[in-house]
């Protein structure tokens, strides 16, 4: 039976590969706003480190992490001018070569990237409509196959097959 672990049961986790969320890696490495979140998650980042477990993402998740962020630069500079304008003008591709930094001497350095081959018949089995989106359910797979604990504020997660650790109240309320 899985277990969900609240920021405080970091210890329980000890000797565990942890597979981090893109908004968890949002909330440790760029400015959100989410004060809440960015404090917790950080405080939880460096419990980790500390207890020296094996940090983990993967290429969707590295993904999402740039996408995610190009869209929130977008959003603070250009309200509601198209984004492929955006992407192409200076401020666009500055905020680019910043999330690339941001992912090569923050992420890269520091995490392992993992991954899995996808087959067809593992894609049919992600045809299903439900609370994940398409790339969780990857992410769901992976942590399965790898016994990893996901770490994420993701309330999507809440009834996976999975163990989580999360500061998100929402995931661990039942």
């Amino acid at each position: 039976m899985p277990t969900t672990f609240k920021q405080s049961d970091f210890s329980e986790v000890n000797g565990r590969s942890i597979f981090f969320d893109a908004n968890v890696l949002i909330y440790l490495f760029w400015p959100t706003g989410s004060a809440y979140w960015e404090e917790n998650y950080a405080k939880l980042f460096r419990n980790l480190l500390k207890q020296n477990n094996n940090l983990c993402v993967d290429f969707l998740v590295v993904s999402e992490v740039v996408n995610r962020i190009h869209r929130i630069e977008h959003r603070k500079v250009s309200k509601g001018n198209d984004y492929k304008l955006y992407r192409d003008s200076q401020p666009g591709i500055d905020a680019l070569k910043d999330i690339y930094t941001i992912v090569q001497d923050e992420i890269l350095n520091r995490f392992d990237v993992i991954g899995k081959s996808i087959d067809k018949t593992e894609i049919q089995s992600y045809l299903i409509v439900d609370s994940l989106d398409f790339a969780d359910k990857a992410t769901v797979s992976i942590c399965k196959q790898n016994s990893m604990v996901l770490l994420t504020n993701d309330a999507d997660f809440k009834y996976v097959d999975i163990d989580i650790l999360t500061c998100n109240n929402k995931i661990l309320n039942p």
